[in-house]
């Protein structure tokens, strides 16, 4: 019974058991594995005696809070309003809580909803991906040089072709100025109709301040969507982009200045840029971005069709050579068995 609460009722039953038994007390606690303690304590177990509180709203007070808000005049008024109410005009004093709890008990109390919390909607630009030019992302990334300097690196990246598209560099860090500045010299290259633009990134300062917006939104005419607050999945092109970039085998492991992380960062966008990527069916992303990959991929599927042709015939022309010279081993065979005959 070590451990096992035990209703009252049933510790009366194991000590009449125990008190009719005749045999001691230790015995009878080891056969029902109770220890002495616990029996004494069972025994020796008083019922609790029901206390008063002095401080209990009296059965005036208790009835004036349910007059008053039973009144029309007051129907409306909620805990607090009614306790205002009756300080005023001198009918009970009490707080708001406890005149609450009278209309809860008196079944007066206004139904409480609590308010749910707004939750971030999972930004859904997958379905936008019909072509470059799209969907944009950005984020930032922090390089330090070997004297402890912060260097940030802001990539932008087109989600659909997978171009990296610019990317800022700025000591310790960057506002929504350098924002906006990076962004007017990215879309002002890509020549494009920036209205049916969509740009994706996280819930940082220099992205969703009021300037960023503003300048966004009114000069460019964007829409701009933001990922749940520490949800990275939901930026996951960038996010992985940025790891390539930081831990790529070329990566230097230390930089000595921000020209070093400069230089860096325009080599890694040349050489990602002109790579094939797996996402893309192995098409570089200059190539997607300027709409060449759908036609690459297509050669590439009759290229495969054409070699798989050939093959098939390179195969049948081999078999058929195979089986000639079976053909004439066997009758060498049969001629030299006929000699020696």
């Amino acid at each position: 019974m070590k451990g096992k609460k035990i209703a009252r009722s049933i510790q009366e039953a194991l000590l009449n058991t125990i008190e009719e038994s005749g045999a001691s007390i230790k015995t009878c606690c080891e056969i029902l594995l109770l220890t002495e303690r616990r029996y004494y304590h069972w025994k020796s177990w008083t019922a609790p005696v029901k206390r008063l509180a002095w401080n209990k709203l009296m059965p005036k007070e208790t009835a004036a809070i349910v007059d008053t808000a039973c009144s029309e005049e007051q129907a409306d008024l909620r805990a607090a309003g009614l306790m205002v109410y009756g300080h005023e005009t001198a009918k009970y004093y009490c707080s708001p809580s406890t005149v609450q709890k009278t209309l809860k008990k008196e079944a007066l109390a206004a139904p409480y909803a609590p308010r749910k919390r707004k939750t971030a909607k999972k930004p859904d630009v997958r379905i936008l991906l019909t072509g470059p030019n799209k969907v944009y992302c950005y984020d930032g990334t922090d390089f330090y040089l070997r004297s402890g300097l912060k260097v940030v690196v802001v990539p932008l990246l087109d989600i659909f072709s997978r171009k990296n598209l610019k990317n800022g560099v700025y000591v310790k860090s960057f506002g929504q100025k350098d924002v906006t500045e990076l962004w007017d010299v990215a879309l002002f290259a890509e020549g494009i109709k920036t209205e049916e633009l969509t740009i994706l990134s996280d819930n940082g300062g220099q992205m969703k301040g009021g300037f960023t917006r503003k300048h966004m939104t009114g000069k460019w005419e964007v829409s701009l969507v933001y990922s749940r607050p520490h949800t990275p999945d939901d930026n996951p092109w960038i996010e992985a982009f940025i790891k390539g970039m930081k831990y790529h085998p070329a990566c230097p492991e230390s930089f000595e200045t921000v020209q070093d992380v400069i230089d860096w960062v325009n080599w890694y966008q040349a050489f990602y840029n002109n790579n094939p990527h797996s996402a893309l069916g192995y098409v570089r992303p200059n190539e997607e971005h300027k709409g060449l990959g759908d036609g690459i991929r297509t050669q590439r599927k009759e290229n495969l069709a054409l070699a798989r042709k050939e093959r098939l015939a390179y195969y049948y022309e081999c078999k058929a050579v195979m089986v000639q010279k079976e053909s004439g081993n066997r009758l060498e065979v049969v001629h030299n068995s006929f000699a020696i005959c």
